[in-house]
């Protein structure tokens, strides 16, 4: 019996820190997108930039921020590094888009 149990045990560590990686990597992307239609919906008031500012500057230097404007509604995009089990991985990025309808149209 303690044979198999070293034989199994790392792979059930392994699996364990890969579901958890997962739940990690969803969190993450909730974040991202509260984030995004909180921004988007702040710049589509037409909100101080200085609130808007403060909002970006809350998601930290890892995330990237651009917004656009289309059609009558202002995007928001961020974009984030994943990282997996203590493992940044530098092609794996989060990518959360957000519009809000622009105030007045």
């Amino acid at each position: 019996m303690t044979a198999e149990l070293v034989l199994t045990l790392p792979a059930v560590v392994l699996v364990f820190g890969l579901a958890l990686s997962a739940m990690s990597i969803q969190v993450q992307r909730m974040q991202l997108v509260s984030a995004a239609s909180e921004i988007a919906r702040a710049i589509a008031r037409d909100e101080p930039i200085a609130v808007v500012d403060a909002l970006v500057d809350e998601l930290g230097d890892q995330v990237g921020f651009e917004f656009q404007e289309e059609a009558g509604l202002v995007c928001v995009v961020l974009k984030s590094g994943v990282a997996l089990v203590g493992l940044d991985f530098a092609g794996l990025d989060l990518i959360e888009t957000q519009c809000a309808k622009a105030q007045g149209q």
